[in-house]
């Protein structure tokens, strides 16, 4: 699992501006608020990294708002946004929460640190902290083709397409995939040549392993008002993009 205590302080220091961060978030909260859910519904960020999501959700009037992470670093920059966030091993999530169902779970980028073995038996805890009917949002890396330095940081095992779902569904029992969509379409024949000129680098040994980081980072005001705008012109034009970097889904519960 990601442990690199510098790779959770970046991502503390960039949640709230990066367009990659903006634009996952403003996916979740669409979702939610197209539901026509009461503000008071109970969601649960399992694998909340250090809060941003947390934050933007309560900062838009969702304040039923709980989430936990492996991290020590994680938690202790969620705590000090002043929430309810604890350390808890996902694989063992049906210890926790004994007494408490969830109206929403959300899990983003957190399957890609676990085996096929172990994916499905996260799904079936966490679909048991599901209301009837309840849905999880998930969003993940997607497509071996987009590897590079960004997933040896962050302890990638693996990346993502729809039908790896369909097959944790299967397994699990426990979910349909409601709906989903790749994003990032405009800009995947750059993140296309960055990553392969990543991959060329790593086998040529150019790249230091031990001292590797991942792509949080921000880059200038302009640059990320750019490319959070082309993914919002993406978003307008598709509803459901056949390909890019990510795939976010709605899971239902059965």
């Amino acid at each position: 699992m990601l442990i690199n205590s510098s790779e959770y302080q970046a991502m503390f220091d960039a949640e709230e501006k990066l367009w990659w961060y903006k634009i996952l978030h403003e996916k979740v909260l669409a979702f939610i608020q197209a539901r026509q859910l009461s503000k008071d519904i109970k969601i649960l960020d399992a694998g909340c990294g250090t809060g941003g999501l947390i934050a933007f959700l309560r900062n838009n009037g969702y304040d039923h708002c709980k989430g936990f992470d492996f991290s020590e670093d994680a938690v202790s920059l969620s705590r000090s946004r002043g929430f309810d966030v604890s350390q808890i091993d996902i694989t063992k999530i049906s210890e926790y929460f004994t007494d408490q169902v969830f109206d929403i779970i959300i899990c983003n980028d957190v399957l890609y640190q676990f085996e096929d073995s172990e994916i499905s038996g996260i799904f079936k805890g966490l679909f048991s902290k599901l209301s009837p009917g309840g849905f999880l949002i998930s969003n993940n890396n997607a497509f071996e083709i987009f590897s590079g330095t960004h997933d040896i940081a962050v302890g990638s095992k693996k990346r993502f397409r729809l039908d790896d779902f369909t097959g944790y569904s299967n397994v699990s029992g426990v979910f349909n995939v409601h709906s989903h969509t790749y994003w990032s379409l405009f800009l995947s024949p750059l993140i296309l040549l960055i990553r392969s000129i990543q991959r060329l680098q790593i086998k040529l040994k150019l790249v230091d392993l031990d001292n590797i980081k991942s792509d949080v980072e921000m880059p200038s005001t302009l640059v990320n008002s750019i490319l959070y705008n082309i993914v919002k012109l993406e978003e307008r034009l598709f509803k459901r993009a056949p390909f890019g970097s990510s795939l976010f889904l709605i899971l239902k519960k059965k």
